[in-house]
């Protein structure tokens, strides 16, 4: 499994930068940072859960995604604001 979250992250990102360099949208560095923690916050709820659900502990596992998950979306949320309204600006 870890495989195919790897290959849908690296799809992903790769998009991603072309999409941005086509735009030609700039992109500081603490905007990617946060960015990759709100991904990682991501793969970790990803991968709480189904390792909560193996270990038959559903409460765990529904708790653990709501707090990883919600922590990831806010974090990038925050960052394509930051990017939306500089580009706005520009």
């Amino acid at each position: 499994m870890l495989f195919w979250i790897g290959l849908l992250a690296g799809v992903v990102i790769t998009v991603l930068v072309n999409w941005l360099t086509q735009r030609k949208t700039t992109v500081r560095w603490y905007e990617w940072l946060l960015g990759g923690f709100g991904l990682l916050s991501i793969f970790a709820t990803v991968q709480h859960y189904f390792g909560s659900l193996r270990e038959h502990e559903y409460q765990s596992a529904w708790m653990g995604s709501l707090i990883f998950g919600v922590m990831g979306i806010i974090l990038l949320l925050v960052v394509w604001q930051l990017v939306a309204r500089r580009a706005k600006q520009s």
